[in-house]
């Protein structure tokens, strides 16, 4: 008796042995996170089919690109979405433009919602610098409820790891030194009245409000001879975005998705120049553009500006460090990356994924995700 049940046993265990792998058990192998988080930007392709996006997203995976933040409609970023399926720890983050809104039909129907500059410009009809700076007053309230009813028809996307905010700031007041010179060939040796934004009627009116029967400031901004020096006004378009950010962070967090933004490189170089204050915005993952040929800088100003952005952050939040691709070598590019990480960053972003696929450039991601995640 005790022979044949020893049989059954055998017969039992050698069967077993010759099943597959996904016979023998259900159990998913847990993937792990990665500990350096590497990730791309780039635009959606309108006509993809998922089975050519899975095709796409194949060189990046291989090389450690786990994060494709990516730019267009709910139902385009969708698609990403159900290929990000096909590759383990994979995450789409739905990239959209928050307060610029070019191209946008139903934001370009009302033009009583776009900013206005200190010469009294509206942003509807006059183009700072480039034709698509169409900027939104975050300080009227239909245009603010806008941006964030955009921002939840992506939160309700089902899998979306992050509603990602770009353009979340006012025109460009300043622009960078490479910009000034040789793009634009303009000086901008001060807060040029044409660049300077944010005094759109219901701002200036919002400013000077009445609380509790106290008046905040007995007197517009452009009462003052240079409203560009004023700590109050400056604050108060600090004050603006910063709480619209909060409330969209409420009502995606709400929706079980996180809250990323691309933001101006470190904290005092985001408020002089752009108004942006986003140390204090309750992000889970903030991406600083560290473009540092935008500003006619080495790489060594790379670490500069992380050490910067995460001396007032103090990992609260995780910071991933944006690169600008087109302008560095494959070599700079992987010591950008490098000097990113050792100057704490939790992970780096590539900008663009066209870039990155050019003169061995994935290389240096490949590099990276080797050194710091395997």
């Amino acid at each position: 008796m005790k022979t044949t049940y020893l049989f059954a046993a055998l017969v039992c265990f050698f069967c077993y042995s010759v099943l597959p792998v996904s016979a023998k058990s259900k159990k998913k192998t847990p993937v792990t996170e990665q500990k350096i988080a590497l990730g791309v930007w780039d635009d959606v392709d309108k006509t993809a089919s998922v089975d050519s996006i899975i095709r796409w997203m194949k060189p990046f995976d291989e090389a450690g690109i786990k994060n494709y933040y990516m730019c267009g409609s709910p139902e385009e970023v969708a698609r990403y979405i159900e290929a990000a399926k096909s590759y383990p720890g994979a995450k789409v983050h739905a990239w959209m433009f928050t307060v610029n809104a070019p191209r946008d039909s139903v934001a370009l129907a009302h033009p009583e919602w776009f900013d206005v500059n200190r010469v009294g410009y509206n942003s509807h009809e006059y183009d700072p610098y480039v034709k698509h700076y169409k900027w939104l007053s975050p300080s009227v309230p239909e245009a603010r409820r806008y941006m964030k009813d955009k921002a939840a028809s992506y939160a309700a996307l089902e899998g979306l790891t992050s509603v990602h905010l770009d353009f979340i700031r006012y025109n460009d007041a300043v622009l960078g030194r490479r910009l000034q010179q040789y793009k634009f060939k303009i000086q901008q040796d001060t807060y040029r009245a044409e660049y300077d934004f944010g005094y759109h009627p219901a701002a200036i009116e919002k400013f000077q409000k009445k609380l509790d029967g106290l008046e905040r400031f007995g007197y517009s901004p452009l009462d003052l001879q240079a409203p560009w020096m004023s700590p109050e006004w400056l604050q108060f378009r600090l004050n603006e975005v910063s709480s619209l950010v909060n409330e969209i962070a409420g009502e995606t967090h709400a929706k079980g998705k996180l809250l990323s933004a691309a933001v101006f490189p470190y904290p005092t170089r985001a408020r002089m120049t752009v108004y942006q204050d986003w140390p204090t915005w309750k992000l889970d993952i903030v991406c600083p553009m560290n473009y540092q040929s935008f500003y006619s800088e080495s790489l060594d100003w790379i670490p500069f500006s992380v050490e910067n952005g995460l001396r007032e952050t103090f990992h609260k939040n995780k910071y991933v460090s944006g690169l600008f691709v087109p302008d560095i070598t494959a070599e700079e590019l992987y010591q950008a990356a490098k000097l990113s990480i050792e100057a704490g960053a939790d992970g780096v972003n590539f900008f663009n994924a066209r870039a990155l696929l050019k003169d061995g450039k994935l290389e240096a991601a490949r590099r990276i995700n080797q050194e710091f995640n395997l």
